[in-house]
């Protein structure tokens, strides 16, 4: 499912495709355009790409639920996502039908891997890939819990959202910082017990939720993620 009020063409995921702006990735001095852009990453799908204020690498990684479109979900929160350092938007490598949406394979270590080559794609360096901010929607948000156990330094902060099961406080026991979202009319009671449970654990989390929002929407992401992310930058322990 796409994020609601969000368009895009619906090519756009296998169209349109090109190279990320040398200006970006060289940490340009002038903020770029605020737009999501659809990268070339060798070897695999295009990513989605949202610059952060001044260019650079993107600071935050977004993985969409089940068949659904990432560009969309990018595109209802730009303005939080550029303020926080851009975001990388990474496409489910397993078609639905029709080429346009996607869903993940359920292994954390390859998915993984696809972020780290497009990092390196993006920036030259898949090493840029550590401290990220990790945001899951529905199946994104099971892979993402399951990524930041097996990759904490990586992962090191998760915003997950309207997640199919309760995210577990052991898994999740290295994060820095956590943020659970449900939408008004999902299941509320899984964030919402993932967020006790990670207090419970001294682990700095916080329950937020979406107005007049079901299963996959994303309504008002704008003032939503830029809480999320906001309350991160704010609450999350110290980096090592």
């Amino acid at each position: 499912m796409t994020a609601n009020g969000c368009k895009q063409d619906e090519n756009t995921a296998l169209a349109d495709v090109r190279p990320f702006r040398p200006a970006i990735a060289a940490m340009a001095v002038f903020d770029p355009p605020l737009e999501v852009l659809t990268v070339a990453v060798p070897g695999d799908l295009p990513a989605f790409v949202l610059s952060g204020r001044g260019g650079g690498c993107p600071r935050t990684v977004f993985m969409h639920g089940m068949c659904g479109h990432g560009m969309g979900y990018l595109q209802a929160f730009q303005v939080a996502g550029r303020d926080h350092g851009g975001v990388l938007g990474l496409q489910g490598d397993i078609d639905c039908g029709g080429g346009t949406f996607r869903k993940y394979t359920a292994n954390p270590e390859k998915q993984d891997q696809r972020i780290r080559d497009a990092f390196e794609a993006i920036c030259g360096d898949e090493a840029q890939a550590d401290d990220l901010v990790l945001m899951g929607y529905s199946q994104g948000a099971y892979i993402a819990e399951r990524m930041a156990e097996q990759f904490p330094s990586r992962y090191s902060r998760v915003v997950l959202i309207g997640a199919p099961t309760t995210p577990s406080a052991a898994r999740l026991r290295h994060v820095r910082g956590a943020v659970m979202i449900s939408g008004e009319f999902d299941a509320k009671y899984r964030m919402k017990e993932g967020a006790q449970d990670l207090i419970a654990e001294k682990i700095p989390a916080r329950y937020l939720e979406m107005p007049g929002a079901y299963h996959g929407q994303m309504i008002d992401g704008e003032r939503i993620m830029g809480e999320a992310l906001d309350w991160l930058d704010e609450n999350a322990l110290p980096a090592p």
